[in-house]
């Protein structure tokens, strides 16, 4: 079975606009820091917001190859995209660092700090500008502002929920819709049934 795709542009034509992109790297060659630059998109929608970003990095990563994403921070993704005639992969990652996207080509690695769309304007350029300086070895938690308690309280949740997924999660009781709208009870009568 092959993974939904989705294009983008191809080689010739239909190039993403990449004017209106909220972006800002650090300069090639001086990176420091866990990150090599910030960047605020405009929604919480990866299909929507990639092509600009990827055209954009071509020139720092070279073609394209896979893009891995904090997949808590976005809408649920395909697993593959072709942009501008070539195929990259998604991958959407539980226990890569909150609020990171990386975009690896054959040409070397960026990962960004990606602050959140509905962030406040003013709060959003003060994160993006202090992410892109040379000098800047912040966290991305601490980039973020998001304090050391709260950092290990988000990793502890996430293991929580993690551990939960991987028993069963929570078993159906009577009385109780499953996600299909279907009622738990009548589901449970039908298998003492058979």
């Amino acid at each position: 079975m092959s993974a939904p795709t989705q294009s983008f542009g191809t080689a010739q034509t239909n190039r993403p606009e990449i004017g209106y992109l909220r972006l800002r790297l650090k300069p090639a060659g001086r990176t420091r820091g866990f990150v090599q630059g910030a960047w605020w998109p405009r929604s919480d929608q990866l299909l929507t917001e990639l092509p600009p970003l990827l055209a954009a990095l071509a020139p720092r990563v070279g073609s394209v190859d896979r893009v891995i994403y904090d997949e808590t921070s976005w809408a649920p993704q395909s697993l593959l995209i072709e942009f501008m005639g070539r195929g990259i992969v998604l991958e959407g990652s539980s226990t890569a660092s909150t609020n990171t996207l990386s975009v690896i080509g054959d040409g070397g690695k960026v990962v960004l700090l990606v602050v959140p769309a509905y962030t406040n304007p003013t709060r959003a350029y003060t994160t993006v500008m202090t992410a892109s300086r040379a000098d800047d070895v912040s966290t991305p938690d601490e980039l973020m502002g998001i304090g050391p308690r709260a950092a290990q309280d988000r990793r502890l949740a996430l293991l929580a929920h993690q551990r939960w997924e991987s028993e069963g999660g929570a078993p159906l009781r009577q009385g109780h819709e499953c996600s299909d709208g279907v009622d738990a009870g009548k589901v449970q009568e039908v298998r003492r049934a058979q």
